[in-house]
């Protein structure tokens, strides 16, 4: 290795430490903002409307902290790389935009979710939803990748850039929406362990991913690339409906069967049709 490969070796490094060190400053730093902020105007907490939600409420607090923090620890080194402040900001306007627009949602879902006290470890599935839901794009702006060089920074880079947020912000989403449909599944009761695990993970996942691709294919600027993920969307959703239908079908034995029986006979039912899909 020569002298200045190793020195540009060394460079590298150094700013990746750097990148790091910003990211995890943001999150610390935007985090006992949010608890001052919480904890010297409590009434902050009250916008959801939901007394028993407050801790999901900290998150989105937290979370439309940390991304403009982000942006600001991020925004000196990317000055010295020569990046486009320009361009990552407007990314990361997107992404608070995205986050606030996840929150009005949240509130009109939430009911949909255990409550805290509910039995078990079910409190926690709400925060958990909402941290799957929005982690993309807090993780993009903390580790500092919204800033690109110019060489990296043309219209095509960020087109590419925006539509796999799209992509992983939309299969996540659906995700999450699966398994709600399938924990709140009534007709019957019992049928509803095939609806949720894996039944509800698998053909909620494929739906968003549908969904991603779909609007992917929207943003992409060259023809081949919305041609290959317009064919993708189709076959996602071709495969989330006969999931979505199968579970179905599986289900409607919670007439006859208890709940636990259900849960033993729809894991393996979905790993079935799982396997005849492919």
């Amino acid at each position: 290795m020569t002298p200045t490969a190793r020195a540009d070796e060394k460079l590298t490094g150094r700013a990746r430490a750097a990148r790091i060190a910003a990211g995890v400053a943001a999150g610390g730093g935007s985090l006992a903002l949010a608890l001052l902020l919480t904890s010297s105007s409590p009434e902050v907490l009250d916008w959801s409307g939901a007394e028993d939600r407050t801790s999901e409420a900290f998150i989105f607090i937290w979370a439309l902290i940390a991304l403009p923090a982000a942006g600001l620890l991020h925004t000196p080194q990317a000055r010295v790389r020569r990046a486009r402040i320009s361009a990552g900001w407007v990314l990361i306007a997107g992404y608070w935009l995205y986050v606030a627009l996840m929150a009005a949602l949240a509130w009109q879902v939430q009911g949909f979710f255990p409550a805290h006290d509910a039995p078990g470890k079910k409190g926690g599935l709400f925060g958990a939803a909402i941290l799957l839901v929005i982690g993309t794009p807090l993780f993009i702006a903390g580790s500092g990748v919204v800033f690109r060089v110019e060489r990296e920074a043309s219209t095509t880079r960020l087109r590419e850039h925006i539509t796999a947020v799209t992509i992983l912000c939309c299969t996540l989403t659906g995700l999450v929406a699966g398994l709600t449909f399938g924990y709140n599944f009534a007709i019957p009761h019992n049928g509803f362990p095939a609806m949720s695990q894996p039944g509800g993970a698998l053909w909620g996942l494929l739906a968003g991913a549908a969904l991603g691709m779909r609007v992917g294919a929207l943003l992409t600027s060259s023809a081949d690339s919305r041609r290959r993920m317009t064919d993708d969307a189709k076959s996602f959703a071709r495969t989330s409906t006969a999931m979505l239908g199968w579970c179905l079908c599986v289900s409607q034995l919670g007439w006859l069967l208890p709940t636990w029986a259900m849960v033993a006979v729809g894991v393996p039912a979905c790993a079935v049709r799982d396997g005849g899909a492919r």
